[in-house]
């Protein structure tokens, strides 16, 4: 069996919020050809945002003028999606799993972000940057089945 996958050509922002839309509007371009439900394509564009909006809003700020870089790659078995960014390394794996009672109880603003991509996403992968390699590395996964 052949496997096909679908490269899509990268997207750079600069990282402002402003430029979400622009990151969903990739996402979900880049994902409409799947098998996927329409909330589970919706998830995966909100989980993509939540992840660039963190590096937005906590590490690119540091750094306004370098760029996010979005890779998407589409395959018959699973979507990857890769956020590359040179600011200061966060690997949201480390951070702990939210206690959802205490969150409502206490009526906490934001702070879900990072829970929603576990829950949406198959595997997050995480790469920091190196000597050889300048950049950041979050890598996103979502299995699924291709509608070509």
């Amino acid at each position: 069996m052949t496997t096909s996958s679908n490269h899509l050509a990268p997207l750079r922002i600069l990282p402002r919020t402003e430029n979400l839309e622009r990151i969903r509007a990739y996402v979900g371009s880049a994902i409409v050809s799947t098998f996927l439900t329409d909330g589970e394509r919706n998830g995966i564009v909100l989980a993509v945002d939540e992840a660039v909006a963190n590096i937005v809003t906590h590490a690119a700020a540091l750094c306004p003028t370098t760029e996010i870089e979005l890779r998407i790659v589409v395959s018959d078995h699973d979507i990857a999606i890769e956020i590359r960014d040179q600011s200061a390394a966060f690997d949201l794996r480390d951070v702990d799993q939210p206690d959802m009672a205490a969150y409502f109880r206490e009526m906490r603003p934001g702070g879900l972000g990072i829970a929603l991509i576990r829950r949406v996403m198959d595997q997050i992968d995480y790469v920091p940057a190196s000597a050889d390699i300048p950049f950041n590395r979050l890598i996103l996964r979502k299995h699924h089945r291709s509608a070509s």
